[in-house]
């Protein structure tokens, strides 16, 4: 029977669908055997491949989770770093104002040591404007602060150590720690300065007693050698411990004024706190009591400093 035969009969179309179901089945066949056989597959199998896929999918998955995480922590990473950024810019515009500040105080200091050479030269010259002007001045009478009086003086030269006058009974090199303090003033008075003459005068007259004894004779230069030699290594040492006590009244006389400044602080402070009805302690009673020891500190070695002056 022929194809157009067999479509033309009754049963011509059930074989021919017949025909291609079988067809079909192979075909489905055959795609489930390339499926499942792992040799079709070069060794791998679709569940291996599935196992592998959700492997891959889950680490997918937990990087998206780590980055979520990341990124809802990056607002507070972003904070910390505007925060640093901050800090690191006030931190420098502090350093670059210290180094303005180191500079400044440098230059205040340089200023200041400039300005007080220049006040110690203007002292000087006023020094010896004021003491070469006294020289020939007469004075009914001159009390020091020792209780001595001189009557009828002549001031006949005014040094770094003291002035030499003219009076009734003779002559006196009267020193400027027992002047009244009103020439002490106007002579203006400095104890450095008056050290360094001392050890002038001291030089001056080892090298007289030196003279005086090489024309006596070499036995009496020698002993006089030695005897200034002495007398110059004690005077030495008088004029180290008459300069130190002299340095510590200085000292303390700067410490009496950084009180006087303190006690009229705590004053105000005192007061402040009284018209304010508040409770303070007033601290003007101990500041005054040191006040008062450093006083008399002073008074014990300026009484040192006379005895050492005037000891044989």
């Amino acid at each position: 029977m022929s194809f157009s035969e067999m479509m033309s009969s009754a049963r011509g179309p059930g074989v021919i669908g017949m025909i291609l179901g079988l067809m079909v089945l192979l075909g489905f066949g055959c795609l489930f055997m390339l499926a499942f056989d792992e040799g079709f597959q070069g060794g791998k199998s679709i569940g291996s491949v599935i196992a592998r896929q959700r492997e891959e999918i889950a680490n997918y998955q937990e990087g998206i989770t780590n980055g979520q995480q990341a990124l809802d922590k990056s607002p507070a990473l972003l904070k910390n770093s505007d925060e640093l950024d901050r800090l690191q810019r006030g931190s420098k515009l502090r350093q670059d104002n210290i180094t303005q500040l180191i500079t400044r105080i440098a230059n205040a200091k340089t200023d200041i040591a400039n300005r007080l050479k220049v006040y110690e030269n203007y002292k000087d010259d006023y020094r010896a404007y004021a003491r070469g002007k006294a020289k020939g001045e007469s004075i009914d009478k001159l009390e020091t602060v020792t209780g001595a009086v001189y009557k009828n003086v002549t001031i006949r030269e005014v040094t770094a150590v003291g002035i030499q006058i003219r009076h009734d009974d003779g002559q006196k090199r009267i020193p400027f720690e027992e002047l009244p303090q009103a020439m002490k003033d106007r002579f203006q008075f400095d104890p450095s300065q008056k050290v360094k003459a001392l050890a002038d005068e001291a030089a001056a007259r080892s090298v007289h007693e030196a003279a005086v004894a090489v024309a006596d004779g070499l036995a009496d230069q020698q002993a006089a050698k030695d005897r200034a030699k002495g007398v110059e290594e004690n005077h030495q040492k008088v004029l180290q411990t008459i300069a130190i006590k002299e340095a510590e009244i200085v000292s303390l006389k700067q410490d009496i004024i950084s009180l006087r400044q303190d006690m009229s602080r705590a004053s105000s402070e005192a007061s402040s706190a009284r018209a304010a009805g508040h409770i303070h302690i007033d601290r003007t009673s101990n500041v005054g009591d040191s006040i008062q020891s450093k006083q008399n500190r002073i008074a014990a070695v300026q009484a040192e400093i006379n005895q050492l002056k005037f000891q044989p």
